[in-house]
C-alpha cells in the first residue's frame, strides 16, 4: 500500500488527473511517523490513516513539510533522505495548486 494525495469529487480532468506519490507504507513508518513524533506534527501524524486537506488547511499543512524538511537534514542521508526530500518538495508545489475551485477537497492517505 502506498499514502497519495487526491482530489475527492474530481470535477474536470485536472482533478480526476491529479495524484501526488507521498510515501509507501514502509517507508512512512519508518521516516514519516517518527519525525512527526518528535516534532509534534498533527496532518503528518494523519496521512497514513487519511485524512481530508481543505484549502483553509494547506498553511498549516505546508508549514509541517517545512518542519519535516528540516528533520530530514539534520536526520537522514543518501538516498532515502533524497527520496523523501524529493516528495516534500512535490507536496509543497503541487498541494496548493488542487485548489483551483474553492470547495476542493485533498485527501491524504
Amino acid at each position: 500500500m502506498s499514502i497519495s494525495a487526491f482530489i475527492l469529487d474530481p470535477e474536470d480532468d485536472f482533478e480526476r488527473s491529479f495524484m501526488l506519490p507521498i510515501a509507501t507504507e514502509a517507508f512512512y513508518k519508518k521516516y514519516w511517523e517518527p519525525a512527526a513524533e518528535e516534532l509534534g506534527l498533527q496532518w503528518t501524524a494523519l496521512f497514513q490513516g487519511g485524512t481530508d486537506v481543505e484549502r483553509d488547511d494547506v498553511p498549516s499543512v505546508l508549514d509541517e513539510l517545512s518542519r519535516l524538511k528540516e528533520w530530514v537534514l539534520a536526520r537522514m542521508s543518501g538516498d532515502e533522505r533524497e527520496h523523501m526530500l524529493r516528495r516534500l518538495e512535490l507536496l509543497e508545489r503541487e498541494l496548493p495548486t488542487a485548489y483551483r475551485r474553492g470547495d476542493a477537497v485533498v485527501y491524504i492517505g
